[in-house]
């Protein structure tokens, strides 16, 4: 068997734990037309335990590993023995991520580029093989079995926002659009911030339809009462632990409705009843981050690790040209 082979069967098993950018599907629907595979590590008993599943590109003479679209995280995943000792764990990973590195570098490629999960903390083993690491940021609601506390954590502001949707007689409706007038509206909200969508339609809509099939997202959309206007539309996803904001869009028109603050509160009130913490999916932008601090979130960092390997792809990286 291939290793994509082993690891569909490894995603099955593991669903639960496993973080939903690193599940098979979800590498099949992101890397759509483009090529990815998976680097897998066994024990001495020949089981799984640690992966590390990536997209690799080819341009002009190149090779890369870069992010997949829509991907926040991505990379190392080790699955850890019980009992072990703070020692014990850290000899391990260090083991399981030098077979993990070697394995890369068999790869031969020219850059290599990965956010890894914000569970994986100790890139120490990287360091020694020449890797650069870059602090990111997430921001969640860790716990949202308190629905009464969540909201008391939510600036005046944000409040008043979601009471003057609920007034407005704005509601949420689920799984009413179809993937694909997601995408249209989406791209619509993108023109006129005058930006456009890096995403192939072939992948968000392939990530809309597989999610909802598989029970692991959901379409959420605000129309304004009596009209088909769409004022706020979000896809949500999740896995076992976390539940993702992945792909907002708000119509600018309908700013002070409070739809854009409503859909969130809709979307942190069905995390709840699901047992998950809910996951604003991090920027690195000053509006964005303070607009996502406004719904008492707490600050969670995870790492980018990058290497070129290269003179060409050194000067690359140092330009800030992305082979995409």
């Amino acid at each position: 068997m291939t290793n994509k082979e082993l690891y569909r069967i490894f995603c099955e098993e593991h669903q639960a734990d496993l973080p939903i950018y690193s599940q098979y599907w979800w590498m099949e629907a992101v890397c759509a037309g483009k090529q990815w595979d998976v680097i897998i590590v066994r024990n001495k008993a020949h089981k799984i335990v640690a992966t590390l599943p990536y997209l690799i590109g080819h341009k002009w003479r190149f090779s890369y590993i870069l992010m997949p679209p829509l991907t926040q995280t991505n990379g190392p995943h080790l699955l850890y023995p019980d009992g072990q000792t703070q020692r014990e764990r850290l000899t391990y990973e260090k083991d399981l991520c030098y077979d993990l590195i070697n394995q890369i570098g068999h790869l031969d490629i020219d850059y290599y580029q990965q956010n890894f999960e914000p569970q994986l903390t100790n890139w120490l083993p990287f360091c020694w093989k020449h890797y650069q690491q870059t602090t990111r940021y997430t921001y969640r609601i860790d716990d949202t079995s308190n629905l009464e506390s969540v909201f008391a954590q939510f600036t005046p502001a944000k409040q008043r926002q979601i009471r003057k949707g609920i007034r407005n007689g704005l509601e949420c409706q689920q799984n009413a659009l179809s993937a694909e007038d997601f995408y249209k509206f989406h791209c619509q909200i993108l023109t006129l911030k005058g930006e456009k969508d890096s995403t192939p339609q072939v992948v968000e809509t392939g990530i809309c339809r597989e999610a909802i099939k598989r029970g692991q997202g959901v379409l959420l959309s605000i129309n304004a009462p009596g009209s088909p206007d769409i004022q706020s539309a979000l896809l949500m996803v999740w896995d076992g632990q976390t539940a993702y904001y992945l792909i907002p869009a708000n119509h600018p028109d309908y700013k002070e409705t409070g739809a854009s603050s409503l859909i969130i509160w809709r979307a942190i009130q069905l995390a709840h009843r699901k047992s998950l913490r809910f996951d604003f999916e991090g920027s690195m932008q000053e509006s964005i981050e303070n607009s996502y601090n406004q719904f008492g979130t707490t600050q969670v960092p995870y790492m980018q690790i990058t290497k070129a390997s290269s003179f060409i792809a050194k000067l690359w990286e140092m330009s800030k040209i992305m082979f995409r």
